[in-house]
């Protein structure tokens, strides 16, 4: 029905233009108007129909087509009321000109959801900036004393083509720099129109010079019937199948800002002749709105990597550590205590190893609860980890209420009074439990030390800790055994209380 509508249109502008004999009667120019109207509708009708983060630029290319639309309208005023200084002829040039700036906005822009609205301002800024210049530059050439010379006839021209053009081109690239197929589409409508656009509008503007023919203005309706069809109807099947590269497109991306500030270099070159202070201002700002930008990105992915390194410490903190306690867990002592045995073979200077147990721990948890069983393991992994044991040792949380101790190039002798200090420090804490024959909570410790025979498995060496342990807990608890042959029991050390 569009389609059909839009023929109908198309032919009617054709036929009302011959009938009249010239382009500039109103009611082809109404025709014409009408035409770009279905074109803003169909792109409207895309926006409605697009995610929340592509409207934006479906809504930019309205736009664009909506400035088209008020040229032609001032156009037709123009005919209308008459125009004799000529100031409605260069207000309409303006109009036209000026759908640059939100073309230029949906071609340089990354439209990301954590793009800082800092560089999104600067965007805003400078292109409000070109707007001026455009406006000073068409409204000093095509009105008054220098309206009459064809050289600035065809500096109009000629900027208007570089403009066009470069504006199709970047919407080209970013065509093929986008992995997304909505953007792809996006970007596929925006740069077959403004192609088209700019090649009719080559045309356009040197046919004008010298006098518009009848048929001229059906010209005019060529980039807009494009654009209605190519954005109603099924995109080709190699926008769906294509699919650039994670670098081409981060490439593109990166590089489309640059764009912005280079068209806007050469816009203040092309015009320093018609207001130089005007130019070297717009020039200078580009510049330095894009180093602002690159800085403000820099520093906002400066801020994000800090923050992922500081995520990521902590995970690997976190990863190694017992979720309760704090301290080691299973995994970290399984990986310690194979480079400690490694480190042993390797140097003589063996290690050792504490397995500890809180003595009648079941009957604390089910006198005082749960919360105080979770709040005294607490309490004992740090006295552990206070408890005189240096920095390259590790403490760790084998399971429930058990708890090991790495001591690194540690011999029996020396491992043993380690154990003795820890007896007593779980003394010294004075943690009431009801249940237990001291009135207090105490611990049972295995002791288990390398020795040249010793494999480099941590489970056998966690197994003569775990027998050293039990047999603590055999002889009374509250007290540490060495593992068999790891020292003379008669120089066996025992609890505070044994002692």
């Amino acid at each position: 029905m569009q389609v059909v509508l839009l023929i109908v249109l198309l032919t009617a502008h054709l036929a009302l233009a011959h009938w009249y004999g010239h382009t500039e009667a109103v009611l082809p120019q109404l025709a014409m108007l009408a035409v770009q109207g279905m074109a803003v509708w169909a792109v409207f009708t895309r926006y409605r129909r697009s995610p929340s983060l592509i409207r934006l630029p479906w809504l930019l290319l309205a736009l664009a087509v909506l400035m088209q639309m008020l040229w032609d309208s001032t156009n037709v005023l123009a005919t209308v009321l008459g125009d004799k200084g000529g100031y409605l002829a260069a207000l309409a040039t303006v109009l036209s000109a000026l759908y640059v700036i939100p073309c230029m906005f949906m071609s340089t822009r990354l439209f990301t959801q954590h793009e800082p609205r800092t560089v999104v301002a600067l965007d805003l800024v400078l292109l409000c900036m070109v707007a001026a210049l455009v406006y000073q530059f068409f409204i000093t050439l095509l009105s008054g004393p220098l309206a009459s010379d064809p050289a600035s006839i065809y500096v109009v021209v000629y900027l208007a083509d570089a403009i066009d053009f470069s504006l199709a081109a970047m919407a080209i690239l970013r065509l093929f720099g986008a992995r997304s197929f909505r953007w792809r589409f996006f970007y596929y409508v925006a740069s077959a129109y403004l192609l088209v656009n700019a090649s009719v509008a080559c045309i356009y503007n040197r046919v004008e010079m010298h006098g518009l023919p009848w048929w001229a203005g059906s010209l005019i309706d060529v980039p807009h019937a494009l654009l209605l069809v190519v954005a109603l109807r099924q995109p080709p099947r190699w926008l769906r199948t294509y699919r650039p590269s994670l670098g081409v497109s981060q490439t593109i991306g990166s590089f489309a800002p640059i764009l912005l500030a280079m068209m806007v270099v050469m816009l203040g070159i092309s015009t320093s002749r018609i207001n130089f202070v005007l130019s070297l201002l717009v020039g200078a700002a580009a510049v330095l709105f894009y180093g602002l930008r690159v800085a403000f990105i820099q520093s906002r992915h400066i801020d994000q990597q800090r923050a992922i390194d500081l995520s990521t410490w902590r995970l690997e903190q976190q990863v190694g550590r017992d979720p309760l306690t704090g301290i080691a867990n299973r995994a970290t002592l399984d990986t310690r205590l194979r480079e400690v045995l490694e480190e042993g073979r390797s140097t003589g200077c063996f290690g050792s190893l504490l397995m500890i147990d809180i003595d009648y721990f079941k009957q604390y948890n089910d006198s005082l609860g749960h919360i105080a069983g979770d709040a005294c393991l607490i309490q004992v992994a740090g006295a552990l980890s206070r408890s005189q044991v240096r920095a390259r040792d590790l403490v760790a949380r084998y399971g429930g209420e058990e708890f090991a101790i790495v001591l690194v190039d540690t011999n029996a002798e020396v491992a043993l009074e380690v154990a003795r200090r820890l007896v007593t420090a779980i003394e010294h804490l004075q943690i009431a439990h009801p249940a237990c024959p001291l009135g207090r909570l105490s611990i049972s410790i295995g002791v288990a030390t390398q020795t040249e025979q010793t494999p480099i498995d941590p489970v056998a060496m966690l197994d003569q800790a775990d027998h050293a342990l039990y047999r603590a807990k055999r002889n009374g608890r509250n007290r540490f055994e060495a593992a068999t042959g790891d020292a003379d029991p008669s120089s066996a050390l025992y609890g505070a209380s044994n002692a």
